[in-house]
């Protein structure tokens, strides 16, 4: 296990290599080379271009190209190449659970805000249903983790994923991909961009289609089940409006369907491993047993416009964007063949957004950057649940629908002094204001409830009375400081170390998990205080970056998705309170060791413990924060072989690993956890001569390894079990022009 212990030796270590940087007699660039060198990164992290290495916070930067070649599909994808972060899903391509460094939520309440922010183009995406875009004509994704409430908002005591796309530029470019593989999966996409009108308007058109007929067989009605369609397209403009101001307009829209993506299994925990009627089930990944239809369907639709003039030396920038996303899905909730229970959800958010930004040049002594956000969504969300006829349990009914509206204001701005060459002092503040509102009403059946025909989950279609057993109509409001301070100091030119104090909040809001008037809750902001050390080096000519970073975390007013099975009902709520704390390590490298081998390597370590949870009578003091095992590496290789007759064959394959984790933060026993495993992925590419075109032949989950991505406390002695993706095979033409 992941102790204290441990993370002394890692802060030794990178103190240690600190030291020997230092030292004169040694020079990270010494040493025989070949031509080969790693390409420099450029970042926005800081809501300015520069080098990643230059970051003085940890970043992890997945590149366009990477997540092509290795045909990702889906936004949580990602994380399996980032060391303390996952974002599994048991929806298919939707409602992603984010979690870095052990902070995330499990609840996929429409309300919910997640503690990882998630970003497309430097827009907010505030509805966690609407993190699972399909991943396409990206020019890269930034991973920041720890804390990032001065520049990037409130809600990212986590971290934040900040997803960009390839822009329009003045030059033909684009490609074109096809996609084929093991159940029936099948993907195109490709992008086209260039010139309208010479140095004033460029454009670029970007399409995805994906599609497959799942990973899982029903047995309860001999079909497949897990079909998806989904269907993007990005449009956007650059317009050159004069010699100091660019515009750049991004319109984009999504539809997708699937038939029950999550390959969720009932199973028994009463005597011989039987639920209370006799039902039995040996979990196994690829089969089902659904009696009820599973569906989800999913339009999401959005625009941007980003405005950049340059003001003399100074540089404002303006973000306007709108986002409108809708979901509606039905489940067999119980997943068994029986009738014990439905599901229905709804959601519909419309949000609108709005950033400006004043920066002065990076290259100034006093360098800063300034701004103002604005933010506001409606949304509209309604869930049901029922038992229809059967012969097992009662009829039963009930509802919760709300409207919410939130509103923000934030004032922000960061300034950095370079006092000398070598040292450094950052330091940031935001003040931010917010307002929630809610109507909520919570319905039930009085008495068996019976149903006419026509979609149950509708109340008009409820045929027995029906009472209220919950009401809120509230309105609150909250503001509060975020800041940081980054001494950094450079040890080289090839190596700095950086010490980072920053203080963060998640915003507040409403429990809509309510079952009775008791459940009622007004949620209050969580706090976190961060305090990381880190250390970043380039090392023999550009061949080599290793990063380290140790971190401690003080957690209080821990908002937290407290899941249990209340009358024979997978009931989530969400409560505050708890007290905790997080402390940890990170190292990534990445190399060239030697022509034509690229390899890169991160590990994580880590500890988490609430150190003052109590619910009722019961106290969790002491339990483990979810989804955050103390151990996650991720490990990966590129080898390109050159061929005499023109092209080149590249072998590439990585490997991720993680230990135990749990679900939940108040249930920990064997049955609601995972154990430990590792996934490992592989692929051969033929590049032909003139690396304009390659074929890619590739393996997921290589190994076939059946792991648990989630797990569920059920009703009438049973749970439920969700494995991740089996092993898929394919194989993608891809060509550029």
């Amino acid at each position: 296990m992941f102790s204290r212990t441990t993370l002394s030796m890692a802060i030794a270590l990178s103190l240690n290599s600190t030291y020997l940087i230092a030292d004169d007699n040694v020079d990270p660039q010494a040493s025989a080379t070949p031509s080969a060198t790693l390409e420099k990164v450029t970042v926005t992290a800081q809501k300015r271009e520069e080098s990643v290495q230059e970051v003085p916070a940890p970043v992890s930067v997945l590149s366009g190209d990477k997540i092509r070649q290795a045909s990702l599909n889906s936004a949580n994808e990602i994380t399996r190449y980032i060391p303390n972060a996952s974002a599994g899903t048991v929806d298919g391509h939707g409602r992603p659970r984010w979690w870095i460094r052990g902070l995330g939520t499990g609840d996929q309440g429409a309300n919910t805000v997640s503690p990882v922010g998630i970003y497309m183009d430097d827009v907010y995406i505030s509805n966690i249903s609407a993190t699972g875009f399909p991943l396409f004509d990206l020019d890269r994704v930034e991973v920041l983790r720890g804390p990032q409430g001065t520049l990037w908002g409130k809600n990212t005591t986590g971290g934040a994923i900040n997803f960009i796309s390839k822009k329009p530029s003045f030059k033909e470019d684009g490609y074109f991909k096809v996609d084929v593989g093991n159940y029936a999966n099948r993907a195109v996409e490709g992008a086209y961009g260039d010139t309208l009108i010479e140095d004033k308007l460029a454009a670029r058109v970007s399409i995805r289609h994906q599609g497959n007929d799942g990973y899982n067989e029903n047995k309860a009605k001999d079909n497949d089940q897990g079909a998806l369609e989904d269907d993007a397209i990005r449009l956007q403009l650059l317009a050159v409006l004069s010699d100091d101001l660019e515009a750049n307009l991004n319109v984009h829209s999504r539809r997708y369907h699937d038939t029950g993506s999550s390959s969720s299994v009932n199973y028994g925990i009463g005597p011989n491993g039987n639920n209370q009627f006799g039902y039995h089930v040996d979990p196994k990944q690829g089969s089902v047993y659904y009696n009820a239809k599973n569906r989800a369907n999913i339009k999401q639709d959005g625009a941007n416009l980003n405005l950049n003039w340059q003001l003399g030396d100074l540089q404002l920038t303006s973000i306007s964007a709108i986002e409108a996303f809708n979901r509606e899905g039905v489940s067999d909730s119980d997943n068994t063949p029986l009738e014990l229970q439905r599901g229905y959800a709804y959601v519909d958010s419309r949000q609108l957004s709005q950033e400006f930004r004043l920066t002065s040049p990076r290259t100034d002594r006093l360098n800063w950057v300034a701004g103002f956000h604005y933010f506001h969504e409606d949304l509209d969300a309604k869930t049901a649940s029922a038992a229809l006829d059967n012969t097992y349990v009662s009829r039963y009914y009930n509802r919760v629908a709300y409207d919410q509206t939130s509103e923000s204001y934030a004032l922000f701005g960061s300034v950095t002094y370079n006092f000398t060459e070598a040292f450094s002092l950052t330091g940031g503040l935001r003040w931010t204001r917010e307002r929630k509102s809610i109507d909520l009403n919570r319905v039930a059946n009085i008495g068996q409830a019976g149903f006419a025909g026509g979609n149950w989950w509708k109340p008009g279609n409820v045929t027995t009375p029906l009472g209220i057993t919950a009401v809120q109509d509230d309105s609150n409001t909250w503001s509060d400081w975020t800041y940081d301070v980054t001494p950094e100091y450079k040890l080289s030119d090839h190596a700095r170390v950086y010490l980072r104090y920053s203080k963060g909040f998640r915003s507040g809001g409403y429990n809509a998990g309510v079952t009775t008037q008791s459940t009622v809750a007004t949620v209050d902001p969580e706090y976190l205080t961060a305090y990381e050390l880190g250390f970043k080096s380039e090392w023999f000519d550009g061949r080599l970056n290793a990063n380290a970073s140790a971190f401690y975390y003080d957690y209080s007013d821990i908002q937290l998705n407290i899941v249990s099975a209340i009358n024979n009902q997978t009931v989530s709520r969400l409560a505050n309170g708890a007290q905790g704390e997080v402390y940890g390590a990170e190292f990534e490298l990445e190399a060239i060791p030697v022509e034509n081998l690229h390899v890169n390597f991160g590990l994580g370590l880590l500890h988490t413990e609430f150190t003052d949870y109590t619910s009722g009578s019961n106290d969790y003091s002491g339990n483990k924060f979810v989804r955050a095992p103390n151990v996650s590496a991720v490990i990966g290789a590129d080898y390109r072989i050159a061929l005499n007759v023109g092209g080149a064959i590249i072998l590439g394959t990585d490997w991720d690993t993680r230990s135990r984790q749990y679900f939940f933060t108040n249930d920990q026993s064997q049955g609601m956890r995972s154990g430990g495993y590792t996934l490992g992925n592989a692929r051969v590419t033929y590049e032909l001569a003139g690396a304009k075109s390659e074929v890619t032949a590739y393996v997921h989950n290589l190994t076939d390894k059946e792991y648990r991505s989630h797990t569920l406390p059920g009703g009438y002695q049973s749970a439920g079990v969700m494995f991740g993706d089996p092993r898929t095979v394919g194989i993608s033409v891809t060509s550029r022009f």
